[in-house]
C-alpha cells in the first residue's frame, strides 16, 4: 500500500512543487522510476516476443526483439514492433538515472558506493545505446553497448553487497543476495561469451542449450530485480521518514 500511494503521489509532487523537492521526494520518486522501469521493460519484451511468430526466450537474443524486419538468418524475422523494444529499453535506462538521484545520498558516503552510483550509470547508457543502435544496422556499436551493460551491471551488484554488509540502512540480505545475483549474473555472463567466440557447437551441450537467450537473460535478471528492489527500498524509506514526528524548534 505504501508502494501505491507513492505512485499516485508522485505526479502531484511533481505538478505541485517543481522548484521545491525535498530530499523525501526524490526519494520517492526515484523509487518509483526504479519500479516502473524494468517493469515496464520486461512486460514489454514478453509481449513483443510473444507476437514474433518462432521467438523463443532460450533460443534468440534479447535483442532480436528490437530488429526491424529482415532476411538476415542470423536475427529474429523481425516485425514492425521493434520500436517497443528501442523504446521501452530507453525509457527504463532514463528512469535508472531518475532512480540514481535518490540512491546517491544513500551510497556517495564511501568509495565503493560511489563507484556503485557510476557503474549503474554505465550500465544505463549501455543500454541506451544497445536501444540506439540495433543489431541489423549497427552490430558493432550494438554490441559495444551490450557488453558495456553486461560487463558492469554484475560488478555493480558485488561491490554494493560489498560496501552494504555493515550498514544499518540496509539489511543482512541485501548484502548476501546482492553478490549472489552478481555471481549469478558473472555466471551467465561467461556463459554467453564462450559461446559467441569460440562457436555454439564447440561448448557442451548443456551450455548451448541455454545459449543465447536463455544465459542473456539470466545476466539480466539478477540486475532488473535488485533495480526493483531498491525502488521499493526506497519509496518504502521516504514513506516511513514521512510518519516521523516533526521535531519541535528549540527555543531555549
Amino acid at each position: 500500500m505504501a508502494v501505491l500511494r507513492a505512485i499516485l503521489n508522485v505526479g502531484p509532487v511533481c505538478l505541485g512543487r517543481p522548484m521545491a523537492l525535498s530530499k523525501r521526494d526524490w526519494a520517492t520518486i526515484s523509487g518509483v522510476a526504479l519500479i516502473v522501469g524494468p517493469v515496464e521493460f520486461a512486460v514489454a519484451s514478453l509481449i513483443e516476443g510473444a507476437l514474433i511468430p518462432g521467438y523463443g526466450l532460450v533460443t534468440h537474443w534479447v535483442s532480436d526483439l528490437g530488429a526491424p524486419p529482415n532476411t538476415a538468418p542470423h536475427f529474429a524475422p523481425g516485425t514492425d514492433l521493434w520500436w517497443v523494444f528501442t523504446a521501452t529499453l530507453i525509457l527504463m535506462s532514463v528512469l535508472v538515472f531518475v532512480g540514481l538521484v535518490g540512491l546517491k545520498p544513500l551510497l556517495w558516503g564511501s568509495v565503493l558506493g560511489k563507484a556503485v552510483v557510476v557503474l549503474v550509470a554505465i550500465v544505463a547508457l549501455g543500454a541506451i545505446g544497445v536501444g540506439v543502435w540495433n543489431e541489423v544496422d549497427a552490430l558493432t556499436l550494438h554490441s559495444i553497448s551490450a557488453l558495456i551493460a553486461f560487463g558492469t551491471g554484475w560488478i555493480a551488484l558485488v561491490l554494493f553487497g560489498i560496501d552494504t554488509r555493515k550498514d544499518p540502512r540496509w539489511g543482512k540480505g541485501w548484502s548476501t543476495l546482492s553478490i549472489l545475483g552478481g555471481l549469478v549474473s558473472l555466471g551467465a555472463l561467461i556463459l554467453y561469451i564462450v559461446p559467441t567466440f569460440v562457436g555454439r557447437a564447440n561448448v557442451p551441450g548443456w551450455v548451448a542449450a541455454v545459449y543465447p537467450g536463455g544465459s542473456e537473460r539470466a545476466i539480466l535478471v539478477p540486475l532488473i530485480l535488485w533495480l526493483i528492489a531498491l525502488g521499493f527500498h526506497l519509496v518504502r524509506g521516504s514513506h516511513e521518514a514521512a510518519r516521523l514526528p516533526i521535531p519541535e524548534p528549540n527555543t531555549a
